[in-house]
């Protein structure tokens, strides 16, 4: 389903388009059984299936030749599940427990006076809870001054009149797919692993001629270390992609990569392909832009034909595709790699491929597409994260030399420059890859097979997608929505990633991810917990497993 973003840029967009037509009704979306329509130079309603429930007016209003949107968005429910958090952290009864994460999400700002919250019945099913629950926190807060409620027109945040115009912003999905430090849960969600032991090495030699001569320097390199430019540029180059260090920039992790990229290459108005499953990073970088996101299913689980029929019916600015190791722990075929490389040809926006986790792969791994595409844009984006440790915050961009300029001005804006010591210790690192790799893929798999076993035996009606490398796995559940249940995970104290959060569209809200970072006790003592999580929320299917409301 969209998101109430997406629903509003759709709505700018379509309006347009009405302008300069003669229809008086545009066909704006359709998704399952909602169909929304655009009236020309009318006020309309959009509503949109729960559990966003969102309704948002436009209005179009004309002053001189210029046309101008004003919306009304209405809090949607996963904003409120970010602003609450962890609530069942907090002690004493669950009411209370919400109550106390509600208040709590008010002091900090969270939740503005006047924000109006989710009607009691979906606030309890996307939490996983009885309706008494809700119930309960409410009045308790309503008895506090907390919160005012009024017939027909809900409950909101006291202090104001009840203004939905006050709400926060999108859902944050790079939150649910990593935990803080001061998270208690057993962390299912964070996809990534514990430093190789080359690191210590690395740092280790840190010391001497090379340490006072970096001290020497300034420590500000907007594009990056020269050693670590080079490195970068001979891995690609070793792996049949010709880069010279001068097409390579440094960025601050693979994040930072993607966010530089999109301010680049995304205008307001533009659509955006992204494949569903897809990076969670990428996902709040577009919503918090005013651009269309259309999604296909991946590369590596439909091969290319999807992705290029979108493509050719969307012409968007930009592609972003994970052609090895994306949420699902799949790797593209080489054949379709060469035939998305064929269909690309002469395609006038840009393509991102991320390929941050393709030196986990265990065979070959498929052609990079800069390597096999011609005439089409393609920025090639990597980081050191997942081979050697996600703590260096190291990345980089392969692209254009024009392009890398222009990149790294807008990077010196945002940080002026990588930190220094990081850099150098993944130069080392790099050049060391080979050994490396060869003993991380080995570690993997020994996870992977031993993390399979253990979900086989505590979750056995749980779908395991066979992975060829990734450091998390990708589970259909039997039945059911992935955000509930990743709630009640969490009363259980075990975290995992809803597949909603890692889908534009909820075309995912079917399954969940599970990392396999920890040490193996430690995933079997969470896997446990799961089990006895799914045993809760599959006894309650009228909370959390019947089907949406229908549209009224």
């Amino acid at each position: 389903m969209p998101t109430a973003y997406q629903a509003q840029r759709h709505a700018a967009a379509h309006l347009a388009q009405a302008e300069q037509s003669d229809l008086h009704e545009v066909p704006l979306r359709q998704h399952r059984a909602e169909r929304v329509y655009l009236q020309a130079n009318r006020r309309i309603k959009l509503r949109l299936r729960p559990p966003l429930f969102i309704i948002e007016t436009v209005m179009r209003r004309e002053q001189g030749h210029s046309t101008h949107i004003g919306l009304e968005v209405e809090l949607g429910m996963t904003n409120v599940l970010d602003a609450v958090g962890q609530w069942t952290m907090h002690s004493g009864p669950l009411y209370q427990r919400l109550a106390t994460a509600i208040r709590t999400a008010v002091v900090r700002g969270d939740l503005p006076p006047g924000t109006i919250l989710p009607a009691e019945r979906h606030m309890a099913r996307m939490l996983a809870v009885g309706r008494s629950t809700v119930v309960g926190a409410y009045d308790l807060l309503r008895s506090d001054g907390v919160l005012e409620s009024k017939q027909g027109s809900g409950t909101w945040v006291s202090g104001a009149e009840r203004n939905s115009a006050s709400k926060g912003g999108q859902p944050e999905s790079l939150g649910r797919a990593a935990l803080s430090e001061n998270d208690t849960l057993i962390d299912l969600a964070t996809a990534s692993l514990p430093a190789v032991p080359a690191v210590r090495e690395a740092t280790a030699a840190l010391r001497g001629d090379l340490f006072d001569q970096l001290l020497s320097q300034t420590g500000y390199s907007a594009v990056g270390l020269a050693e670590l430019r080079r490195a970068v540029a001979t891995m690609y180059s070793e792996e049949g992609l010709p880069t010279t260090p001068e097409q390579v920039l440094i960025t601050t992790g693979d994040q930072q990569a993607l966010s530089l990229l999109t301010q680049h290459l995304v205008e307001t108005g533009d659509s955006v392909v992204l494949e569903d499953p897809t990076s969670p990073g990428m996902l709040d970088l577009l919503r918090h832009r005013a651009v269309t996101i259309r999604t296909t299913r991946s590369v590596a689980s439909a091969g290319e034909r999807p992705l290029l029929d979108l493509v050719n019916r969307a012409s968007p600015a930009l592609v972003y595709t994970i052609t090895a190791l994306g949420p699902e722990g799949l790797v593209s075929e080489r054949d379709a790699i060469l035939r998305l490389a064929k269909g690309l040809s002469g395609f006038e926006g840009a393509v991102i491929e991320d390929t941050s986790s393709r030196q986990l792969v265990w065979d070959d791994p498929p052609p990079y597409l800069a390597s096999v595409v011609r005439d089409t844009t393609v920025f090639t984006v990597g980081s050191m994260s997942k081979l050697f440790w996600g703590g260096l915050r190291v990345g980089w961009i392969r692209g254009d030399e024009n392009a890398i300029v222009r990149l790294s001005r807008a990077k010196a804006r945002a940080d002026l420059g990588t930190p220094v010591l990081s850099q150098v210790v993944s130069a080392w690192l790099l050049h060391r890859r080979a050994e490396i790799r060869e003993g991380r893929q080995v570690e993997v798999r020994g996870r992977i097979e031993e993390a399979t076993r253990i979900i086989a035996e505590l979750l056995p009606e749980f779908e395991i997608t066979p992975a060829a490398g990734a450091v998390a796995l990708w589970l259909r559940m039997p039945r059911g929505a992935s955000r509930p249940f990743a709630e009640t995970a969490r009363r259980r104290g075990v975290a995992i990633v809803p597949g909603d959060s890692l889908s534009a569209d909820g075309a995912s809200d079917a399954y969940i991810r599970v990392a396999i970072g920890g040490s193996p006790s430690i995933f079997e003592a969470g896997i446990r917990r799961l089990a006895a999580a799914w045993s809760e929320f599959d006894r309650t299917p009228a909370i959390a497993l019947r089907p949406a409301d229908p549209l009224v």
